[in-house]
C-alpha cells in the first residue's frame, strides 16, 4: 500500500500552477489528497495547466463556510476551529502519513492545524513568500512567517542554496531547511531540435514565455531590442506567451520606440498544449532575463523547460538561476539592467549557430539528468520518508 500525503493549498486555482500540479500528479510510491481553504472555479484565475480536481480526494474548506468563517480570514488569515477539525478528521479517515503545504504564507493561514496534528508536515517556497512577503506591512511578514511557519513545520524546503541564504535571513533555523527543486516533465518539453539554419536568411526568433510582471523583466527586453535594431543589421523577432500586456507600461514603451513589428503578443497558452510545445520547438533562442524588485525569483519554470527543450537560454545572474544556467556552458548570463550585455548576448547567438547548437544541447543534457519531475520527485519522496521515520509518531 503506498504512503499517502495531504497537500495544502490556499485556493484550488493554484493546482493549475505547473510547479504545484506536477508535484501532486507525478507521486511515484505516495498517494496525494488536497486540502484547499477555498474552491475557485476562475478560468482566468492561477495558472494556465490543466487540473482536474475532481480525479482527487479532496476537502474544500469553503464549503458551509460561516459569515464569522470568512471574516476570520479576511482580518487575520487563519482558518476556525470548525476547519480544523474537518482536517483532523480528514487526516483519520484517509490515513495520511506527511502533511506538505504549499507557498510559506499560505502555511501560515493553516498554523493553528499545525499545533496539533501529529504527523509531520513539509512547506515547499517558491519566490514571492520569501522575498516579496517578509516586508510587508512595515515588516509584519518576517513575524508573520517566523511564528506561524518557521516554528511549527518540520522541513522547509528552498528550490536553491540562494533562497535557503533567504530563508535564515528572515528568520529559518538552519537545520530545517532541504534544498530540493521541483523539476518540470521531459516528457512535455524534451526536443529533438532541427531549425538551427541560417539566422541571417529569416527572423532570429526569441521566446519569452511569462505573464507581465516587472521581476520578468520584459522592459529589460524591450531596451535591448531597440539597442539591436538602431545599431546592428539583425532580423528579430521576439514571441511572447503570457498574460497582462495590454497596460499603458507595455503599450506606450513599444509604441514610443516603435517596437510593433519586432513584438508579437501571443497570449496565454495552455501549459503543456501543441501549441506552446510549438513555440518551443520554432524558436531559436529563450530569453528570460529577471530583475530584482520588490520581489525575487526563485528558479522560473519556463527557463528549465526552455533548456529541457533544448533552447540556448539567455537570462540574468538573479536569485536561483545561476544554480541552472552556467555562464556559455548551458545558456548565456548577463547583469541585471545590462541592456548592452543583453543586447550582445542575443547578438553572439544571432551570429554564432555553432554556440546555439553547444549551448542547447549541454543545456538540454544538464536538464534531463537533473531536473526532470520524476528524479527530482523521487527526492522529495525521499525527504517524506526521511521525516515519517523520524517523527514516527
Amino acid at each position: 500500500m503506498k504512503k499517502r500525503v495531504l497537500h495544502f493549498v490556499r485556493k484550488s486555482s493554484q493546482l493549475k500552477t505547473s510547479f504545484i500540479k506536477n508535484q501532486i500528479t507525478h507521486h511515484v510510491n505516495y498517494e496525494p489528497f488536497i486540502v484547499c481553504r477555498k474552491n475557485v472555479d476562475k478560468e482566468k484565475d492561477g495558472g494556465f495547466a490543466e487540473f482536474n480536481l475532481d480525479l482527487f480526494e479532496y476537502l474544500d474548506l469553503s464549503l458551509n463556510e460561516t459569515i464569522i468563517e470568512k471574516i476570520k480570514y479576511k482580518t487575520i488569515r487563519t482558518i476556525t476551529k470548525r476547519q480544523i477539525r474537518l482536517i483532523e478528521n480528514f487526516i483519520k479517515e484517509k490515513s495520511i502519513d506527511i502533511c506538505h503545504f504549499h507557498y510559506g504564507t499560505d502555511c501560515g493561514v493553516f498554523y493553528p492545524l499545525l499545533e496539533k496534528i501529529k504527523i509531520p508536515s513539509v512547506v515547499s517556497f517558491y519566490g514571492y513568500d520569501v522575498s516579496f512577503f517578509p516586508n510587508r506591512f512595515l515588516g509584519y511578514g518576517k513575524f508573520f512567517l517566523r511564528n506561524r511557519v518557521f516554528k511549527k513545520v518540520k522541513v522547509v524546503l528552498a528550490m536553491t542554496e540562494e533562497m535557503k541564504k533567504d530563508l535564515i535571513n528572515i528568520g529559518c533555523p538552519p537545520e530545517k531547511i532541504i534544498v530540493h527543486y521541483h523539476g518540470v516533465p521531459s516528457e512535455i518539453f524534451l526536443i529533438k531540435r532541427n531549425n538551427y539554419g541560417s539566422f541571417k536568411e529569416r527572423d532570429f526568433v526569441l521566446l519569452n514565455v511569462a505573464n507581465y510582471n516587472p521581476v520578468k523583466g520584459h522592459i529589460f527586453i524591450f531596451q535591448a531590442i531597440k539597442r539591436l535594431i538602431d545599431h546592428e543589421d539583425i532580423k528579430i523577432q521576439l514571441r511572447i506567451v503570457g498574460k497582462n500586456y495590454n497596460n499603458s507600461i507595455i503599450t506606450d514603451f513599444i509604441s514610443k520606440n516603435r517596437l510593433e513589428k519586432y513584438i508579437k503578443f501571443l497570449g496565454p497558452l495552455k501549459y503543456g498544449s501543441r501549441e506552446i510545445v510549438s513555440e518551443y520547438i520554432n524558436a531559436d533562442a529563450f530569453i528570460h532575463p529577471s530583475v530584482t524588485t520588490n520581489e525575487k525569483e526563485g528558479i522560473p519554470g519556463t527557463i528549465v523547460e526552455a533548456m529541457m527543450a533544448g533552447l540556448p537560454v539567455i537570462s540574468t545572474y538573479h536569485g536561483g538561476i545561476p544554480y541552472v544556467i552556467k555562464n556559455y556552458e548551458t545558456g548565456l548570463l548577463v547583469n541585471e539592467w545590462d541592456i548592452d550585455g543583453l543586447a550582445n548576448a542575443i547578438k553572439t547567438l544571432y551570429i554564432n549557430r555553432g554556440l546555439c547548437i553547444k549551448i542547447g544541447t549541454a543545456g538540454q543534457e544538464y536538464a534531463l539528468k537533473n531536473l526532470d519531475i520524476i528524479e527530482k520527485e523521487k527526492e522529495l519522496e525521499d525527504i517524506y520518508d526521511m521525516l515519517i521515520d523520524k517523527f514516527n509518531f
